[in-house]
């Protein structure tokens, strides 16, 4: 719970006021959903989503976007670890990460989540799709920079246990 509360603070305060290049926008929240245990009942998972993407959404001004994007990602965590697992683990539950998914599957894991996460944020806020080639930058521009945070993190913490 606490770690929770650190990374909605850490994309509050710090990580929305970053923009590489004026497209790219480091989203550590994902980390929240990626990290979620498998085997979550889907209306309390989309449910704390919502609730976190709000919270994030009353302190950046962004009417919706972050509950609609959160809310989205959580719908999708458990059908996509059920498709990546390589192996049947019935009822079991666990935590997607390098050593449950190995590596190759996690990062696609993580680049499924983390790309739908940008697209809906940025499909959403723009509202139109004006200038589609500077769309295409922000979400690809901001995919690749979420998923290097996230997965350098995501290696300090597997080295650190």
């Amino acid at each position: 719970m606490v770690g929770a509360v650190v990374v909605v603070v850490l994309q509050i305060l710090m990580c929305n006021r970053i923009a590489l290049w004026g497209v790219a926008t480091p989203f550590v929240l994902v980390y929240l959903f990626l990290k979620a245990p498998s085997g979550l009942q889907a209306h309390l998972f989309m449910t704390f989503a919502f609730f976190v993407g709000l919270l994030v959404d009353i302190f950046t001004n962004t009417p919706g976007v972050y509950a609609l994007a959160s809310v989205t990602v959580a719908f999708l965590h458990n059908p996509l670890l059920a498709r990546i697992q390589y192996r049947d683990r019935g009822e079991e539950k666990y935590v997607p990460s390098f050593a449950s998914l190995g590596m190759w599957r996690y990062v696609l894991y993580a680049v499924i989540l983390t790309a739908v996460f940008c697209t809906v944020i940025f499909c959403a806020e723009s509202f139109s799709f004006f200038s589609p080639s500077l769309l295409a930058g922000r979400i690809v521009g901001s995919t690749l920079l979420t998923l290097l945070v996230i997965l350098v993190v995501d290696l300090l913490m597997e080295r650190k246990r």
